[in-house]
């Protein structure tokens, strides 16, 4: 995505562009001001004179019979397939007429044509082509671009639309975009009407196929949504001697979702020290998203801005990290010229230089946010963006990924793209290549882990959900895991908008293979298309914004209470993802954490031993706010507190005099026979000694036979460059078949005797 820009061959297309084909509906009739405006020729079908590409279009008009609606049509024939298989390649061979009359910005316009195909071209089941209506030379500014797909039955196709800018008669065209291969098709009935400012009386307005309550499609998404994104919770409940306890009361209450809802957020606005700052931050983290993006802050670019790097981006990136996000790093490369550094294209006859800049900068970042990122947009948009490719061949785009995987060893690496669910699904060509890349990407055993869907759907042409599914069906075949990555639909319809937010997210969470939907920025006034947005500026939540909330945090979220049966279990059916557990039993409250992470369901065990527990913070000072109190070190290794180097706050621990690996910093902590624990911490070394290791947080358990036994927690790299956060994969059990006589978290190296730090760290009952 263009740094919250544009979406590609949308130039302009402002929100109320609406759909085309079979889905145009009108207002009740009632008088206006004035009759539409023609803005081609009065006979539009000589007019098409503007060809682009060798050999040239070729056209003729020709009789038609059987029609009501026109009696002749313009017949186009391309004898030849565009050299670029890129977007380029759309727009190599084209046909046009001018326009004749004079609009104005925001006038409201419907251009109409009839098509059917005569030839389609060689391996392709229809005929395809693009309409365009744009300025005619320098900019090419667009207020319409429609992807079509039309059969040898004539089709209608009305599009209304809003003029982007000013044009003069003459300095506009109706193009057709023809680079699809040799194909011959027919078009007919052609008109683009200017209707003037504001929305006339009977001004069509759009639908889509699907959008009804009762269509046939909603049952079958709700099978599928109960099938695959619910499983069984079965929570059984014993006492001290393992007996079931019938009876006892049992709430299940969902924490977070196992799947992902995100949003592109802008750095420095999130995070300005302002009455807005704060209700942007309010709103990431008000349980509608689990995962973040950044829209800019790490394109290459600005991650060069070693400025913004470190007074935007980091800091923001520790921010988002610390409220337990997931996040998104968008992107690595977007690789053409205009999207890079300037200096970048200086190296185009430079094959060696070029592929050493950018291999660095690949290296430099994904290696800087190791730990931090969760999901790379390794390679963005290379349909269009392929400067690069072009001169090292498209093979290049593996490397990529391997350079991305041996800098970050843990991180999901993506390929993101658009125009893969839009356009009413019609923009085949798109498709195909991107199926074609994925699957050599794959074929080489280069490790390509998901397929980001960036699903900006402009308005005119919102692809039904049923087509949707379909679409997906076709990309989940490729093997990997689906992102819709950046998805809105910029419209002042906001009733159409809400109704297909609410459709879209239903069919994606429908779909086993998708893993995530996030949308493209939320706020009016910081996003990359106003009309996009989910929250007005004054942050009141728009209906798009409301279908998000309620889906995401009502609909599709679990809370679920009952008592256990004779045999001491009780069983609900429950969104995936994490659960508390709040068992009471026996004059007392036990509370564990559930992770339910598969649709094949999950089975606990809660010891009401009588002695209550919560799921609060088991550690003492974890935060390390009141320095070293609580903690201590293994002799002869000694704690203090660190007020110059910490992870969040104004405190870390510093655990020093450290002279063999195991010693590190500690805490006394009560644990329970049969129990499970979820623990992190952030872990840093200090100079002086390794400058790299792997740290373990560790539960000792010490017996009263003298004998005692460390289990492992979590671990993970940690070095002096700055702090990883450790944490365990899941619930970890504590079983003993001895007497405990006490018990110690603490955090232990590999090598090295530097002086460790800890901040912020955690233990929490678990199941």
């Amino acid at each position: 995505m263009r740094h919250f820009g544009l979406p590609k061959k949308t130039g302009v297309c402002v929100a109320t562009l609406l759909l085309a084909a079979f889905t145009v509906q009108f207002a009740p009739t009632a008088a206006r001001a004035a009759d539409p405006v023609q803005i081609l020729p009065a006979d539009p079908l000589p007019a098409f004179t503007q060809t682009k590409g060798s050999p040239a279009p070729q056209t003729q008009i020709v009789p038609v019979t059987g029609s009501s609606d026109f009696s002749r049509a313009l017949q186009i024939t391309t004898t030849a397939a565009p050299t670029s298989a890129g977007l380029d390649g759309e727009y190599e061979y084209a046909l046009g007429a001018g326009t004749v009359a004079s609009v104005k910005t925001d006038d409201a316009a419907v251009m109409t044509f009839w098509a059917r195909s005569v030839t389609p071209a060689a391996g392709q089941d229809a005929g395809y082509a693009t309409a365009v209506f744009e300025r005619d030379g320098g900019s090419f500014k667009k207020s319409a671009t429609a992807p079509l797909r039309f059969t040898s039955t004539w089709t209608k196709f009305s599009y209304p639309f809003r003029i982007a800018e000013d044009y003069a008669p003459g300095e506009a065209h109706f193009q057709f975009w023809l680079g699809y291969g040799a194909q011959t098709f027919q078009i007919a009935g052609v008109s683009v009407t200017d209707w003037g400012q504001g929305t006339p009386a009977g001004y069509p307005t759009i639908s889509y196929a699907g959008r009804d309550a009762d269509a046939s499609w909603r049952a079958a998404a709700d099978a599928r949504i109960d099938q695959y994104r619910k499983g069984g919770l079965t929570v059984k409940v014993v006492d001290a001697a393992g007996h079931p306890v019938p009876g006892a009361t049992v709430k299940a209450d969902m924490q977070d979702h196992a799947f992902g809802f995100g949003t592109a957020v802008d750095a420095a606005t999130m995070m300005a020290n302002t009455a807005d700052g704060q209700k942007y931050r309010q709103a990431v983290t008000n349980g509608d998203f689990n995962r973040v993006t950044f829209g800019n802050n790490l394109k290459w670019n600005h991650w060069e801005n070693t400025t913004e790097r470190a007074t935007v981006t980091l800091p923001a990136l520790k921010w988002v990290r610390e409220q337990g996000l997931d996040f998104r790093g968008h992107n690595l490369i977007w690789p053409s010229w205009g999207n890079m550094p300037a200096d970048v294209q200086g190296l185009a006859g430079d094959r060696t230089a070029l592929r050493s800049r950018i291999d660095t900068h690949i290296t430099d970042e994904a290696s800087a946010l190791t730990g931090q990122v969760d999901t790379w947009d390794v390679v963005n948009e290379p349909y269009s963006e392929h400067n690069v490719q072009d001169i090292m061949g498209p093979d290049e785009i593996n490397r990529w990924y391997n350079l991305a995987r041996q800098a970050d060893p843990k991180a999901k690496l993506v390929l993101n793209d658009y125009d893969l669910l839009e356009d009413n699904g019609w923009d085949k060509r798109h498709q195909d290549y991107i199926t074609g890349l994925v699957t050599r990407i794959k074929n080489g055993g280069y490790p390509l882990q998901g397929l980001g869907l960036e699903s900006h759907f402009t308005g005119l042409q919102p692809t039904p959900p049923q087509d949707v599914y379909d679409l997906l069906n076709r990309y989940a075949a490729l093997g990997l895991p689906l992102e819709a990555t950046e998805f809105d639909i910029p419209t002042t319809d906001q009733q159409l908008q809400a109704d297909y937010t609410r459709d879209f997210m239903t069919i994606l969470f429908s779909q086993p293979d998708v893993t995530a939907i996030s949308t493209f920025g939320i706020w009016e006034k910081n996003i990359w298309n106003p009309l996009a947005a989910l929250y007005n500026a004054d942050w009141s939540l728009k209906p798009n914004g409301q279908v998000w909330h309620d889906l995401v945090t009502r609909q599709w979220w679990t809370n679920a209470s009952g008592t256990t049966d004779s045999a001491g279990a009780y069983t609900t059916r429950g969104f995936l993802g994490d659960y508390v557990v709040t068992v009471t039993a026996n004059g007392a409250t036990e509370k564990v954490h559930v992770d339910l992470a598969t649709n094949a369901g999950r089975t606990v065990t809660v010891v009401a031993d009588g002695t209550p527990s919560d799921d609060t913070e088991l550690l003492g000072n974890a935060d390390a706010e009141k320095g070293s109190v609580g903690w201590y070190g293994f002799s002869p290794s000694t704690v203090k507190p660190d007020t110059t180097t910490f992870h969040a706050g104004q405190v870390a621990v510093r655990s020093t005099g450290r002279t063999a690996e195991w010693q590190g910093p500690a805490q006394g902590v009560q644990v329970a026979n049969g129990q499970r624990y979820t623990s992190d911490a952030w872990v840093r070394l200090a100079g002086g000694g390794v400058s790299s290791t792997t740290a373990q947080i560790k539960i000792k358990l010490s017996y009263t036979d003298g004998t005692s036994e460390s289990v492992p927690l979590a671990s993970g790299t940690v070095t002096t460059g700055g702090w990883t956060h450790l944490a365990s994969a899941g619930a970890v059990p504590l079983s003993f078949g001895k007497t405990l006589d006490h018990a110690e978290w603490w955090v232990s190296t590999a090598a090295g005797t530097n002086d460790l730090l800890i901040d912020d760290a955690s233990l929490k009952n678990g199941a």
